[in-house]
């Protein structure tokens, strides 16, 4: 959990900067499209259809891929990987389109197992960072 709270500071960090203004101090997580390694990832994993156009620009950053492998823990890009020109960054919403036609849409190659860092795909999905509860307010709990 210490280095998913460095990579979440981190993350606002570099939201902040970009010009972004979370009203969350972590956001919600969310893939582009589906993703069968996502949806598996952990127990009780919840999947929520929105579109592109309920997110609020300046509460919605993105990363590619993941924010895990994009930003690393703290000011590193990636974890046990090369550097890629979208590491370490964070971009916003309207970023998206030429994000996509840049780098595409991962799609990953995976074994089906979790339990190891190194069984994981490096790139499985663009992640969609969600800094504010108003959008999903009806699937949060009470």
């Amino acid at each position: 959990m210490e280095l998913r709270r460095r990579t979440e500071t981190r993350l606002r960090e570099l939201f902040v900067a970009a010009g972004g203004r979370p009203e969350r101090p972590a956001p919600h997580y969310f893939v582009l499209g589906d993703s069968s390694w996502y949806q598996g990832l952990a127990e009780n994993m919840e999947h929520v259809c929105l579109p592109l156009s309920a997110l609020p620009p300046a509460q919605t950053s993105i990363t590619y891929p993941d924010s895990f492998t994009a930003v690393g823990s703290g000011t590193q890009p990636g974890i046990g990987q090369e550097p890629r020109p979208y590491h370490g960054r964070v971009f916003l919403l309207d970023e998206l389109p030429w994000l996509v036609e840049q780098f595409g849409i991962p799609e990953p190659r995976w074994n089906g197992q979790y339990q190891m860092w190194n069984t994981w795909p490096a790139e499985a999905y663009i992640e969609v960072q969600l800094w504010t509860d108003e959008p999903i307010e009806a699937y949060l709990p009470d």
